[in-house]
């Protein structure tokens, strides 16, 4: 959430967050309330209150929404609780802006929204036609930029919600009709709503909109290709980057033993020593796999690899938590194989040991809108070795950088591990490859600028 704002600050970008005050951030941080308004929701009127602070280590001012009833707790609820939640966050934001132009005399030219989360406010900005005072163009409300990080969620619940923000069903331009229409698609309004919708990456663009695993957004996404918006109708894809202040072997406090591109050698040899003593494993070929237990991140297609292969004499080393069967099948194959070791958690620290020192990490993602883990592989010279699609497409150069596999067969998987130890034999190829890895730049201040261009684009219009 931080990076790219931060980014956007660097690039001149007059940026301000807008999140809710949940319980567990007022604990952390008890922040002064500044000033309140009022928001009518659900034939009710609910105060908002206002806490301001800054986005730590910058300029950027954060503001949280607080508000005892919605906004609260970050608990999860049914599907139709976590949907009202946003709504009101949604329309809370809308109105904010008006607490903002008269409070601090600043309203936004753009309002760029993420994922279902905040895809409502395109919709109520539309019905509500709120209007920045620095705007020329008084008919139209402000425009606004969805981007989506993962199509899978997507905000579906009652249509109900409608009526709780005040918006006839007519007022949505995509309701799923015909049976008769009982719920709405917040991800799917948003798409169709906003003045532009962009992705992760250039390739999961490209996946999403020619009918993506046959996805129930697919028509939506098609409905907003197929108007009249010409160029402002496609989903453009922007690559998502890491923050090198927290990923960077020569400032990392938590590793072994820092290094850089030129003491990366010894650097990765004694991390990796250090990393295999601490899990009593022997001095060999080190793969990884770092990430979210779920079916997306094809663990199924990991172990059933791993079962293949006892004699390539390798160390497997698997960091993660999620889905309860997939860390069950983890953690059966970890005490079967005993070149195997599996941490059922989030541990960050050992996170940044693992990158430190594996030679090779294993991203078998069935899809993967833009992934940052193969970004921080390279920064810590682990060569990925990852599924052909989405955002691993568009950071990994196929035998330059990393390596590329077919996804979904772990048949493919095992070919690319043969491929990639045949490559680590040959000392000097190898060392091309990680410094080549080592040198790739994933900055957040590359995405900043293509960002601001866009801004650009949307405001010319």
């Amino acid at each position: 959430m931080e990076s790219l704002p931060k980014a956007l600050s660097k690039v001149g970008v007059d940026i301000r967050i807008v999140l809710p005050y949940y319980d567990a951030i007022r604990e952390k941080y008890n922040f002064k309330k500044e000033g309140e308004f009022p928001v009518k929701f659900n034939s009710d009127n609910e105060c908002i209150s206002v806490y301001p602070a800054l986005l730590p280590n910058t300029s950027v001012k954060t503001y949280f929404l607080g508000n005892k009833r919605y906004l609260f707790s970050s608990s999860s609820g049914g599907k139709n609780k976590r949907v009202d939640r946003f709504a009101f966050f949604d329309l809370a934001v809308v109105d904010f802006i008006q607490y903002l132009s008269g409070k601090h005399k600043w309203a936004p030219l753009i309002i760029h929204c993420n994922d279902w989360h905040t895809a409502f406010i395109p919709l109520i900005l539309q019905q509500k036609k709120p209007i920045s005072p620095n705007l020329r163009d008084k008919k139209n409300p402000i425009p606004t930029l969805l981007t989506i990080h993962n199509l899978n969620y997507q905000g579906r619940g009652s249509l109900e919600v409608l009526d709780m923000l005040g918006i006839e069903d007519e007022g949505a331009k995509e309701l799923e009709r015909g049976k008769p229409a009982t719920e709405i698609n917040v991800l799917g309004e948003g798409i169709i709503h906003a003045t532009r919708v962009s992705t992760v990456s250039v390739s999961y663009a490209r996946e999403i909109t020619n009918g993506y695993d046959g996805n129930r957004i697919s028509p939506f996404l098609k409905k907003r290709e197929d108007s009249n918006l010409g160029k402002d109708g496609k989903i453009i894809g922007i690559l998502n980057g890491i923050d090198y202040d927290l990923w960077d072997p020569a400032k990392d406090e938590i590793i072994f033993h820092k290094f850089d591109i030129n003491t990366w050698e010894v650097g990765k040899r004694n991390n990796k020593e250090d990393l295999l003593r601490s899990l009593g494993l022997e001095d060999r070929p080190t793969f990884c796999f770092i990430g979210r237990m779920a079916v997306q991140k094809g663990l199924d297609i990991l172990i059933k690899m791993i079962n293949k292969i006892s004699y390539l004499n390798i160390n497997m080393i698997i960091l993660g938590s999620g889905d309860k069967r997939i860390e069950k099948a983890v953690s059966e194959a970890a005490n079967k194989i005993p070149w195997v070791k599996a941490e059922i958690a989030y541990n960050e620290d050992l996170a940044h040991k693992i990158y430190a020192g594996s030679d090779f990490i294993v991203i078998p993602s069935r899809y993967e809108p833009c992934g940052l883990i193969q970004m921080i592989a390279m920064r810590y010279g682990t060569i990925p070795i990852a599924s052909n699609t989405g955002g691993l497409r568009d950071s990994i150069l196929n035998g330059k950088n990393g390596f590329l596999f077919k996804k979904g067969k772990s048949v493919y998987l095992k070919k690319a591990i043969e491929r990639a130890l045949s490559r680590m034999k040959d000392k000097d190829r190898h060392k091309k490859m990680v410094e080549r890895a080592m040198k790739a730049d994933f900055s957040w201040g590359k995405s900043a600028v293509l960002y601001k261009k866009l801004y650009k684009d949307m405001l010319s219009k």
